[in-house]
């Protein structure tokens, strides 16, 4: 072969450097893609609920500030007792809507939030001492395997102290 000529190699075409710069946004963009779409979203600082439900009444006030929370309150109260004499909840699930109810009423009331309180954190800060004795009251009927628990007292005891509250 030393009688022939060498040839230069042929040349890319023009557009392949396009193509690999667009694979490489591509694989950048699924990885961003991957990392955002599979991530919790940033917890945010709880807020307290607007209005007066949070602020303390006013001591030259004579009107309840709390009158339309104690009102929203009782019918959910009343609404759990016809679900319950209708059969549609039992004594168990009953007594844990009555605590769903009273956590809410005192989360409105206090601005504390009571969603997962226990009893004994409950009777610890002053503002929802109220809250611990309604808890202890419901908690056996609720976690516990078998109870001989009414209902109707657990009702009655959550009226009294909304309408006290």
């Amino acid at each position: 072969m030393p009688g022939a000529e060498l040839v230069d190699p042929v040349a890319y075409a023009p557009w392949w450097p396009w193509v690999s710069l667009a694979i490489a946004v591509a694989v950048v963009a699924w990885f961003v893609w991957v990392v955002r779409s599979t991530r919790a979203p940033a917890p945010t600082a709880p807020t307290a609920p607007p209005g007066p439900a949070t602020a303390p009444p006013a001591p030259t006030s004579r009107r309840d500030p709390y009158a339309a929370l104690r009102g929203t309150t009782l019918a959910r109260l009343d609404e759990v007792e016809r679900r319950y004499r209708a059969r549609e909840v039992d004594t168990r699930a009953a007594n844990l809507e009555i605590r769903y109810v009273l956590r809410e009423f005192a989360t409105a009331r206090t601005g504390v939030d009571t969603s997962a309180m226990t009893a004994s954190a409950a009777r610890a800060d002053r503002r929802t001492r109220p809250l611990a004795s309604l808890l202890e009251g419901t908690a056996v009927p609720t976690f516990a395997a078998t109870s001989r628990a009414r209902v109707a007292r657990s009702l009655a005891e959550a009226r009294k102290r909304v309408r006290a509250w």
